[in-house]
């Protein structure tokens, strides 16, 4: 459900509702204020877009803690492990989201006939998959590490820092081994949120120029520094 919610100071947004409709059918109108927008760098549009072109992520800059977790759930750091759970929760949930909707649900008959042509290779696929997590945390404290796999077992939990050389290789090769989709469909960065933006834009680069096997279609950061220089420019620009 798309919404259109017009400008206004921030009681404006308190006060007003928006009607959702859920899967089942049923609506609610829910406060502005509790809504969370799905974004999405790029129209799905097969005209416009081809699908063979690899497109850059989508950047969504941050302040504080809990708009991160938030954004990152809505969505699909470490943290000692409690937004990568609430993400797992949220992906058990609702289930893994497909990077593009097929165009119409497919008939039994083509299902039945496809599962009898690829018996073989579905078993070899499901070998392939087992143990593999939809979410990975990443952090390159052991300590916090250790932390996040006694609280939250089960959860996949890595040790690696992309801001030493190399690193990143061994991120992405861990992504590879862990992730079901062997490469994250979004990625959330939380390198302390009082860095400096030059180690912020450190991290952004080295992920975004590593050769994954799909890019990311979203990176979400959390850096009140970036953040705060992003409004004074869009202030100084008179809006985006």
């Amino acid at each position: 459900c798309w919404c259109g919610i017009p400008a206004g100071g921030i009681w404006d947004r308190h006060r007003r509702r928006v009607l959702v409709r859920y899967s089942g059918g049923s609506t609610y109108r829910v406060r502005a204020c509790n809504l969370v927008p799905v974004l999405e760098p790029y129209p799905r549009d097969d005209e416009t877009v081809s699908a063979s072109v690899s497109l850059p992520p989508l950047v969504v800059v941050v302040p504080e803690t809990n708009i991160y977790r938030r954004v990152a759930k809505a969505h699909t750091g470490c943290d000692y492990g409690i937004t990568v759970d609430r993400i797992r929760n949220s992906l058990e949930g609702a289930g893994d989201v497909p990077r593009e909707w097929p165009a119409s649900p497919p008939s039994a008959a083509n299902v039945e006939e496809e599962e009898m042509e690829e018996n073989d290779d579905d078993d070899d696929h499901y070998r392939d998959d087992e143990g593999r997590v939809s979410c990975l945390g990443v952090d390159k404290s052991k300590e916090s590490i250790d932390i996040a796999n006694q609280r939250y077992p089960r959860c996949k939990f890595v040790i690696g820092d992309v801001l030493v050389p190399g690193e990143m290789s061994s991120v992405r090769a861990l992504c590879e081994r862990h992730l079901v989709g062997m490469a994250p469909s979004v990625m959330c960065i939380d390198i302390n949120g009082n860095r400096e933006i030059d180690g912020v834009l450190d991290c952004l680069r080295m992920v975004m120029n590593e050769p994954w096997s799909s890019m990311p279609r979203m990176i979400i950061v959390k850096s009140r520094f970036l953040y705060w220089e992003m409004k004074k420019m869009e202030e100084s620009w008179g809006g985006w």
